[in-house]
């Protein structure tokens, strides 16, 4: 019997090396793909990450703007002054800020905490420049470590006239009575009694950093150093939302519980302030028709959160305050505003998962799969800062 030599025939060669290309090119197949995903996944949880912390930066800061003083008459009344600054303060009076306080882009928040050191100014500020000289607002005396402000802190100075001014306290005197603050000079004048408290100015923008051409979230304390949050922020935008009536005196013939729905009271009938370039009986939301105070903001048609939304244009007309003669004017709309809307949109980092598509991708990109794609991301989120919870 003779026996056949080992090995493969031509045939059998050629069905196992086409089997086996099969099953390569499947695996190929699958892998691919994989690969792509390899890729997006790690940017898409990138994408996710940023996104979250800067939307949960800016709740924050945006739901405590407005905390105002806890002591003596400002402890009883609504704000008088903005809580919220349609622009990024640097350290200049608002009048001189480039392009006029009405940015979609950018904001900044003032907030008191409850606990801050407070006190009332002893005799009328006259002089923007000389120090201030300060009285206690509670039991608790400046001395105190609790209670005195501190040097390199930002101040606050408001006297209830929606006037307001903030300065970088340079100094404190040993006993707490008096402050300097030589290389911030008040706006205006202030009244016996106004109240200075330690403030925070936290303002949130966006900018293309000049060195990578990136562009940032970025967030500034006060005049200071400003800081990014996040990368890759292609675009932000704030919206504002208000009261649509206009505001209204209560109680006009009682000296004693006369108020206002929001903003600051107007001097009575036949009283002038001469702090103010506004007639007797009136200020920045208030006019004399002769026989009653009568607003000056106009009523607005409201949305179906009964509330009216207020473009940018509403913050840059006027009326002014506190009037319009002030280096740190406003307009007095921004009293009146109750919601902030923030729309925040941001990109994967690597140009090669972003793609072609305009509606998809702000800045266009390298990728061609769509295995490979993470298109932006967009969110819209509405807050009420707790100053204007009502």
């Amino acid at each position: 019997m003779v026996k056949r030599a080992g090995g493969f025939t031509l045939v059998e060669f050629i069905v196992s090396a086409a089997v086996t290309l099969v099953a390569v090119s499947l695996a190929v197949v699958l892998v691919i793909p994989a690969t792509g995903a390899f890729q997006s996944l790690p940017e898409a949880a990138d994408l996710q990450q940023r996104i979250r912390v800067a939307a949960d930066a800016l709740r924050s800061d945006l739901t405590s703007a407005g905390g105002g003083f806890s002591l003596g008459w400002g402890a009883a009344g609504a704000l008088t002054w903005p809580a919220v600054l349609p622009c990024r303060w640097t350290g200049v009076p608002l009048s001189s800020v480039a392009g006029g306080c009405a940015r979609a882009d950018s904001i900044t928040l003032l907030s008191m905490a409850s606990e801050a050191p407070q006190a009332l100014t002893d005799v009328v500020v006259n002089d923007p420049v000389l120090p201030i000289g300060l009285v206690p607002a509670s039991a608790c005396t400046l001395e105190r470590a609790a209670c005195r402000l501190h040097a390199g802190s930002l101040m606050l100075i408001a006297d209830g006239t929606s006037a307001f001014d903030l300065f970088t306290a340079t100094a404190v005197s040993p006993d707490g009575g008096q402050v300097t603050h030589a290389s911030n000079p008040l706006s205006g004048f202030y009244a016996a009694g106004a109240l200075v408290g330690e403030v925070s100015a936290r303002s949130y923008y966006r900018a293309v950093e000049s060195a990578t051409g990136i562009p940032q979230l970025r967030r500034s304390e006060g005049a200071g150093l400003s800081l990014p949050v996040v990368d890759h922020v292609v675009s932000l935008s704030f919206q504002y939302f208000g009261d649509p009536a206009p505001p209204v005196v209560i109680s006009p013939d009682d000296p004693v519980r006369r108020t206002v729905s929001y903003g600051p009271s107007p001097p009575l009938r036949g009283t002038d302030n001469p702090l103010d370039a506004w007639p007797a009986g009136e200020n920045c939301m208030f006019a004399d028709d002769g026989e009653h105070q009568v607003p000056r903001l106009a009523a607005l048609p409201a949305d179906a959160s009964r509330l009216a939304p207020l473009p940018l244009s509403m913050f840059a007309d006027g009326p002014w305050c506190p009037d319009p003669g002030s280096p740190n004017r406003y307009d007095a709309d921004l009293l009146r505003i109750r919601l902030l809307r923030v729309t925040l949109r941001l990109q994967a980092q690597s140009a090669s998962v972003r793609g072609l598509s305009a509606a998809w991708f702000s800045h266009p990109g390298l990728a061609r799969d769509s295995t490979r794609l993470v298109p932006d991301v967009e969110v819209t989120f509405d807050v009420v800062p707790r100053s204007m919870r009502r």
